[in-house]
């Protein structure tokens, strides 16, 4: 009975935040102009044009002009649907992709309530992620599309939990398919079990699904490609990473020079941690936030949203200290407030100080969870410290 309230509990906080993030949406931010106009709902991501030529029998990357993986289009089809249904007019187009990407924030709720050795822990892994600003923040007031990708992430968590390695390396590969950064988890689970699956089951579940893109739409389907802006590359100014709000900021001047800098430090830092990892494993979430934390700091393209995948990874670990906590509320919402200041206010000075706030709380918060007792760990983060190979049950 006990458990059957955890989960209407969930799903109770759920609909109160959904009904609350649409107010502040529709009542602040819609007459400022942020969702377009009523006749002309404004996307940062081309999803209706994609949507579209697919409900139309059209293909990716030859009919339509496509920077993502493939299977990220076809997820984005329901609330595309939707819209269509109200004539690509707002506010019904902008609402059905907020609670469509928020619907699978409820997914995630519900997979971190699964993943806990007891359901009261798995209940306050649940509250703590619905309950950060940027849950719900980037989903409704952002209505951007992270929170798929963090599905799959939650997903490959519960599988590696259980010791389905298998299962967990197909989510993974699944993620690949999202966006390129699902690819941070593999080499992280790899570490921390030495389990073969993790090098080879993402890639071959990638190839198998990528496979037929690449054969009929030839070079326009490699999304990864550096020499091309917007594409899923790390290598270019984006968001609210510093170096891009400089640049905003100076008009793009030294921007060439910088984004050197950023590219190097970006490859060299990442290796760093890596290896690290390999020398120090700490368990499937420490790890994982410590790397999603490093490319945050280190990458030229940081997007709001990015501060998801940290959201994620930092629930479990942060519900038994108030220290952590602290900082797992405010930088997510700092980094949510120098978006705004990025666009629509274009106050770039400040988007940059509000940023090297979050840089700062970022950094402390992480140290503070790599120092947390272990005693007080959950019981399979210190099992997944194991460098014994485990076998997949």
């Amino acid at each position: 009975m006990k458990e059957q309230r955890y989960g209407w509990r969930i799903l109770g906080a759920f609909v109160v935040l959904v009904a609350a993030y649409m107010a502040l949406a529709w009542l602040v931010l819609a007459p400022l102009g942020y969702y377009g106009t009523t006749e002309a709902p404004r996307f940062a991501d081309p999803w209706i044009e994609r949507t579209e030529t697919l409900l139309q029998g059209g293909k990716l990357y030859t009919d339509v002009f496509t920077t993502t993986p493939p299977l990220v289009n076809f997820l984005l089809i329901p609330p595309a649907l939707l819209a269509r249904m109200t004539g690509y007019q707002n506010p019904g187009t902008t609402a059905a992709f907020m609670i469509y990407f928020s619907l699978f924030n409820l997914i995630v709720a519900y997979l971190l309530y699964f993943s806990a050795q007891d359901r009261a822990r798995g209940y306050r892994w649940a509250m703590i992620f619905l309950l950060n600003p940027l849950t719900m923040g980037n989903s409704i007031l952002r209505r951007q599309d992270e929170s798929l990708i963090v599905v799959f992430f939650a997903l490959a968590l519960l599988f590696h939990v259980k010791k389905r390695h298998a299962r967990s390396s197909i989510a993974m590969g699944l993620s690949l398919l999202i966006k390129l950064t699902g690819g941070m988890m593999i080499p992280v689970a790899f570490l921390n079990t030495w389990n073969w699956r993790y090098l080879i089951i993402p890639f071959i579940v990638f190839a198998l699904v990528f496979a037929p893109f690449y054969l009929q739409a030839g070079e326009a389907a490699v999304f990864w490609d550096t020499s091309q802006e917007h594409t899923e590359h790390p290598f270019q100014f984006g968001g609210v990473s510093l170096g891009a709000l400089w640049t905003k900021w100076q008009q793009g001047r030294y921007a060439g020079p910088i984004l050197t800098v950023y590219s190097v430090g970006f490859i060299a830092g990442v290796l760093l941690l890596l290896g690290y990892i390999a020398w120090k494993p700490a368990g499937l979430l420490r790890d994982l936030a410590l790397l999603i934390s490093g490319v945050l700091l280190l990458s030229a393209k940081l997007h709001c949203g990015y501060f998801l995948f940290l959201v994620f990874a930092l629930a479990p670990l942060v519900t038994e200290d108030r220290r952590l906590q602290i900082g797992y509320i405010s930088f997510p919402l700092l980094a949510l407030i120098a978006d705004m200041y990025k666009w629509p206010i274009e106050n770039f000075p400040v988007a940059m100080i509000l940023m090297l706030s979050v840089y700062g709380l970022l950094i402390v918060t992480m140290v503070t969870a790599r120092r947390q007792d272990r005693a007080n760990a959950p019981d399979y983060l210190q099992a997944a410290a194991s460098r014994r190979p485990i076998s997949d049950g």
